[in-house]
């Protein structure tokens, strides 16, 4: 069979990978930029750089195939205004119309679209019989690019439209998506649903629709709607972030469309998802964004430090990150526990610099140790009852650190008393003494 993928992009080179496994397939796909030839050069015995608006240069892509599949976007990832949708999607199915009784050997074609042309039901079920209504003048142009669709359908040639709902997958994760929403305030109060589909089913619809031929319009969804709040809470609390609070008394403007929409098509077709529903992860990312988010807590922090737990007090196994600003005072402490040996720390430094003193229990210095991000020495394991405290060398330094849980506030922490307490005037000249004292070891300049 010849296949021609109309648009490589997120979904289209996802669908020719796919396809180029099966040896029956001989396969050509499109892109826009020329930059882009070289990496679809191996999923495809041709590639063709063109803008589906332009006839000739679609027929040429079109002429042998016997499917086609249009997996088209706007180009570039900002937010397009509706002309942009015309030139990706009304001229590129005007120009196919236009030339389709040119393509005797094109039995099928398959477009990817949108649920959004479906309008407002007030959270109730939607599905392929439910006229359609567009909310924006974007959801109006993809409206009308499935009734130009539709007039390529023929005796001997089937049109299938997939309404596709959201797109999440590899290189999309939810988690990714949405943590910068997180401790954010939204207006309204996300009740409405949202619908959404994992990459890999997009491309096995597909495949499926081109091998069964399939005609018409199929929802491509998964099996549960969820309301916007339920999925936020669920992937900001996988990640370990805070959640989003709603404010009803923000919101303006008509509320959002809220509908559900149903996938009962797709499955009376016979297609099995792979992903029924969505599935989040439970992953806490340790990256610039959160060490940044952290430090910014730090600076403006009484102590001039700021934890981020990991962990809940609960558990056995503590482990956070500690985020340290020059002038921040730890007083020197060891950590005993009931159970030998489960009195240990350790530390990780992921930016920055820090010092580690080790004492003995008359207060003197028995060890001293700078930790660095960049190195030689990066971390450190601290046996059960050795005395220590941490120094910042730089701003925003970044410790990982793990130790035997569950937290205990009142038994975690046995100070050394000749050591001065927090908040005092001496607590702050002793830990300037002891910053002097890695400023000693640092190389001079040149």
């Amino acid at each position: 069979m010849r296949i021609t993928i109309v648009g490589c992009g997120y979904v289209g080179t996802a669908l020719a990978r796919h396809w180029r496994q099966d040896p029956a397939v001989q396969l050509t796909v499109t892109t826009t930029r020329e930059k882009r030839r070289p990496r679809l050069a191996d999923l495809a015995e041709r590639v063709e750089v063109l803008r589906a608006g332009d006839s000739a240069a679609l027929r040429c892509a079109l002429e042998d195939a016997d499917a086609a599949v249009f997996c088209l976007a706007p180009r570039g990832d900002r937010l397009v205004s509706a002309d942009d949708y015309g030139a990706t999607y009304r001229d590129s199915f005007t120009a196919l119309a236009a030339l389709v009784a040119e393509l005797p050997r094109l039995r099928q074609i398959v477009y990817t679209g949108s649920c959004s042309v479906y309008g407002d039901a007030g959270g109730g079920w939607v599905d392929e019989t439910t006229p359609a209504s567009p909310r924006d003048d974007h959801g109006r142009v993809l409206l009308e690019s499935e009734e130009l669709l539709g007039r390529c359908r023929a005796p001997g040639r089937h049109v299938c439209v997939l309404r596709l709902g959201a797109i999440h997958g590899p290189g999309r994760e939810l988690g990714d998506r949405f943590r910068r929403l997180a401790g954010a305030t939204r207006p309204g109060d996300g009740r409405q649903h949202s619908s959404w589909i994992h990459r890999d089913d997009v491309v096995g619809a597909i495949a499926a629709a081109v091998s069964g031929g399939w005609d018409g319009v199929v929802n491509l969804v998964d099996d549960e709607p969820l309301p916007v709040a339920e999925l936020l809470e669920r992937v900001l609390t996988a990640g370990g972030l805070e959640p989003v609070r709603w404010d009803p008394a923000a919101a303006t403007g008509p509320p959002p469309a809220d509908r559900r929409i149903s996938n009962s098509r797709l499955h009376q077709l016979g297609y099995r998802l792979r992903h029924p529903r969505v599935q989040v992860p439970h992953l806490k990312r340790l990256d610039q964004q959160l060490f940044d988010a952290v430090a910014a807590q730090a600076r403006e922090a009484p102590r001039q430090r700021r934890n981020h737990n990991l962990h809940r007090e609960i558990d056995v196994v503590q482990r956070f990150l500690n985020v340290l600003q020059p002038g921040t005072y730890v007083r020197p402490h060891r950590h005993l526990r009931e159970q030998a040996g489960t009195g240990f720390e350790c530390f990780l430094v992921l930016q920055g610099a820090v010092g580690l003193l080790v004492f003995d229990d008359a207060g003197a210095v028995i060890s001293r140790q700078r930790l660095e991000a960049a190195g030689p020495l990066r971390g450190i394991e601290l046996g059960e009852g050795q005395v220590h405290t941490l120094v910042a060398l730089t701003p925003d330094a970044v410790l990982f650190e793990l130790k035997q849980g569950p937290y205990r506030p009142c038994a975690d922490k046995d100070f050394l008393p000749q050591f001065p307490a927090e908040g005092t005037p001496e607590a702050e000249a002793q830990e300037r003494r002891w910053r002097a004292m890695f400023q000693e070891e640092e190389p001079a300049p040149g």
